[in-house]
């Protein structure tokens, strides 16, 4: 079964080439499309509260969202109760991006599915549970691998070959 769990990374690799191929942006990188969701899903949320999210370090999160302030994809505030800490929240061209992304994904994914006989749409849809569910185990276990080493995991990717093409 293990040998079988790289088709997951393929199809999302093949995905996000065909909705990079509708969608003209530059390219940005995992990590980046990363914190850019967790704002999203959290607006005002914090460095430190990203990086725990993520299981990255909160050093390199830091690097990225200076990446993407300077994109203007990111606004950073000062916390009015603590002057020290940052509060994220995406730009209106950050919301535009990732709302075209994802419109795009979905139009690629329901072309591709509706290629498939209904067999096959109905195992897929039946298998989204216990990959949700795997995903879940995955991340519990690296939270507490992190926990027991007294760090969170994680480096910087941006730019390296496995995430550069993971834009919206």
């Amino acid at each position: 079964m293990a040998r079988q769990l790289p088709v997951f990374g393929a199809v999302a690799r093949a995905a996000r080439r065909a909705v990079r191929r509708q969608v003209d942006v530059p390219r940005l990188a995992e990590a980046q499309v990363e914190v850019l969701r967790t704002v999203e899903a959290n607006p005002g949320v914090g460095i430190r509260s990203v990086a725990e999210r993520l299981q990255l370090v909160p050093n390199t999160v830091s690097t990225i969202v200076g990446e993407l302030v300077g994109a203007g994809l990111l606004v950073r505030e000062r916390d009015e109760a603590d002057r020290r800490a940052a509060r994220l929240r995406l730009t209106p061209a950050a919301v535009e991006r990732l709302a075209s992304w994802g419109a795009a994904r979905e139009e690629v994914l329901s072309a591709a599915l509706l290629r498939l006989d209904d067999a096959d749409r109905r195992a897929i849809g039946q298998a989204v549970p216990a990959v949700r569910r795997l995903l879940a185990v995955l991340e519990e276990t690296a939270g507490q691998d992190a926990s027991r080493r007294g760090t969170t995991t994680g480096q910087s990717v941006a730019g390296s070959r496995s995430t550069a093409d993971s834009t919206p």
